[in-house]
């Protein structure tokens, strides 16, 4: 008898203990890698959110001199990089990426291009460190898969600064479009065109996943002198302020450009009937486009003599910020898109996140698809005036993530891509007039179709080694999905406030995704360990049903099962029988003391039918979430 007393007390207790165990589980108890707890050993990073007191992030000055030929789609180049070391480490070696190796024969790729777009990659043709030449034929160098790491001749100690010189050549693309490429045989946009030299991070030192095309980038901060030739019938836009507009435009269009800096209006600066008529630019067989841009991850530009030219601007913070559409004649919507930019920075200005416009200009091209860059996005055309709308302001919402705050894309792509899916809608909501528009339906229907299944994986398991098959749900809409749990869980002022402190904390540096845990910890005067394992660390998805009811003469009591554990709100309708609805919500939180069960009294008389929400409310399995009577 006393055996099996004993047997009982320990089975309760050994139950009891894990789970008092979870329900006071801790963010910085939640699984690290080793590298992440080195960096807190280290003090690079603290438990508080804000950067350690050894925090470090190095900075890289470049100063590019291009000719680019449309004819050929060549661009030849030189480049000199100032590198500064600002890590307590000596650098024995350098790293590069080459993006364009992408379409280099033989390397590796997320999916087939076919041959017409493939090339021998980027053509290094010379390479000097601090004045002395490099041997490309030494077993120093190496090039694998876009990384071409450099053993030093000299090291770089920790403080100072290394000049390095590069020469090269490569080809653009002319049929494949993947983030940039051709358009329309004479338009082009340009991007990851130049020898990059990767981040070397408190994390992993230098960072050498070489590009295969699915995952995005990562990119050091620094300041950018840019000068592209191109011929003269061609305009530019780019990353960069144009420094030089004199020289190039004619008068007519210099008084354009200028009147458009000063006014919320939409000047039209290069019409259909300009392009009949020329005279856009000085007459000149060449012209050399002088660009210039600071603290800024990365410098893309676009290309066109047939575009047409929309633009304008508006104060975001204490400056003009510089707003241009660059379009094809033939798609409408983007006769829009200057007024959408204009409504996207103020909302970003004013509401969510509140911080004013990173930079100085934001120019939206017509090539295709939809991709960012800081200053710079490239958008296609699409089907509607709402998608035009969400486009826009996914596209301009990346110039704070991922380039504002320096998110790492190739290990977490979720960061950058789940919040600017998610926060970016209400600006849709707002300014669409679509009646059938309902905030996140589309995005929690995409949930719901593939929780659960193969390609529903974890979001700490990072990017780069998800599979292509996976990598849209985990880094859109998973991620997404939990971002607007967060917002509906903390409401829209503390959300705002997260995102705010957190930017305001990393922009110009390199966050990870405790970074951001623990400043939202803050914000919501709670560890939210609770809610980041499950949908951030666990395999799983969100499952509720209506488990039972238990009717009686005045209530009817409806039990809510948890099958999943996922912390999501409880929105259930009571349908009556004369066409009354009464509605019933608790908030995630009731889920975070391990409870499975949760349990509403509505009343019982001429009860129809109860549901549980899967239009707004995530749920895997939502054939359990109707009960008629």
């Amino acid at each position: 008898m006393h055996k099996i007393i004993k047997k009982v007390i320990f089975l309760t207790v050994s139950v009891l203990i894990p789970m008092i165990l979870l329900s006071q589980l801790k963010t910085e108890d939640l699984f690290m890698q080793k590298e992440i707890r080195s960096a807190y050993g280290k003090k690079t990073r603290s438990f508080t959110g804000e950067p350690g007191i050894n925090y470090f992030i190095n900075k890289t000055d470049y100063k590019i001199r291009a000719y680019f030929n449309p004819e050929t789609r060549i661009i030849k180049g030189t480049e000199i990089i100032d590198y500064t070391n600002n890590s307590p480490d000596t650098l024995i070696k350098i790293v590069f990426n080459l993006y364009q190796d992408l379409y280099k024969k033989g390397n590796a790729r997320d999916w087939d291009i076919g041959f017409s777009d493939i090339t021998d990659g980027v053509n290094i043709k010379e390479i000097r460190l601090n004045g002395k030449n490099i041997d490309l034929n030494s077993k120093n160098i190496t090039n694998r898969q876009s990384i071409l790491k450099i053993n030093l001749p000299d090291k770089i100690i920790p403080g100072s600064t290394a000049k390095i010189e590069i020469k090269w050549e490569l080809i653009i693309p002319l049929k494949t479009s993947i983030r940039q490429g051709t358009y329309e045989k004479d338009n082009f946009f340009i991007a990851y065109w130049f020898p990059k030299v990767a981040v070397y991070d408190d994390i992993v030192g230098w960072n050498t996943y070489g590009h295969t095309g699915s995952q995005e980038f990562y990119n050091d901060f620094g300041n950018y002198e840019v000068d592209i030739t191109v011929p003269g019938n061609y305009q530019i836009w780019s990353t960069g302020l144009l420094k030089n507009m004199t020289e190039l435009y004619s008068d007519k269009f210099i008084r354009k450009i200028k009147d458009s800096r000063k006014t919320d209006s939409v000047i039209h600066i290069i019409t259909e009937q300009d392009r009949k008529v020329g005279n856009i630019m000085k007459k000149a067989d060449f012209h050399t486009w002088k660009f210039k841009s600071e603290q800024t991850p990365d410098f893309a530009f676009a290309v066109s003599k047939t575009y047409l030219w929309d633009a304008s601007s508006i104060k975001s913070g204490n400056r003009r910020v510089y707003v241009n559409a660059v379009y094809k004649p033939s798609s409408e919507n983007f006769k829009k898109v200057v007024r959408i930019t204009q409504n996207t920075l103020k909302f970003f200005t004013e509401e969510i996140p509140g911080i004013p416009y990173p930079y100085p200009q934001i120019t939206d091209f017509n090539g295709g698809g939809g991709m960012e860059f800081p200053g710079m996005t490239n958008c296609g055309e699409t089907g509607s005036l709402t998608s035009t709308i969400y486009l826009t302001a996914h596209e301009t919402g990346h110039s704070y993530f991922p380039f504002y705050t320096g998110l790492n894309e190739q290990k977490y792509a979720w960061m950058d891509e789940g919040l600017i899916t998610f926060f970016p809608q209400f600006i849709v909501e707002k300014y669409s007039e679509d009646d059938d528009f309902i905030l996140f339906k589309r995005n929690i229907a995409a949930y719901n179709k593939s929780a659960g299944t193969y390609i529903d994986v974890p979001m700490m398991i990072s990017s780069n080694n998800v599979g292509r098959n996976a990598y849209r749900f985990h880094a859109y809409n998973r991620s997404s999905t939990a971002f607007y749990l967060l917002y509906n869980y903390l409401g829209r002022e503390k959300f705002t406030k997260g995102l705010n402190l957190f930017i305001k904390r990393w922009s110009g540096k390199h966050p990870i995704p405790f970074d951001f845990f623990f400043t939202f910890n803050e914000i919501a005067d709670e560890d939210l360990a609770w809610f980041w394992e499950p949908w951030f660390f666990n395999l799983g998805y969100a499952d509720l049903s209506i488990d039972k009811i238990n009717i009686s003469e005045k209530e009817t009591e409806v039990v809510i099962k948890n099958k999943t554990r996922f912390p999501v709100p409880v929105h259930l309708k009571a349908v009556y029988n004369d066409g009354k609805i009464k509605q019933f919500n608790k908030k995630a939180d009731i889920w975070k003391n391990e409870e499975d069960i949760f349990k509403i009294s509505v009343p019982s008389k001429d009860l129809k039918e109860l549901i549980l929400d899967t239009e707004t409310t995530p749920d895997a399995f939502p054939a359990d979430n109707i009960k008629k009577l």
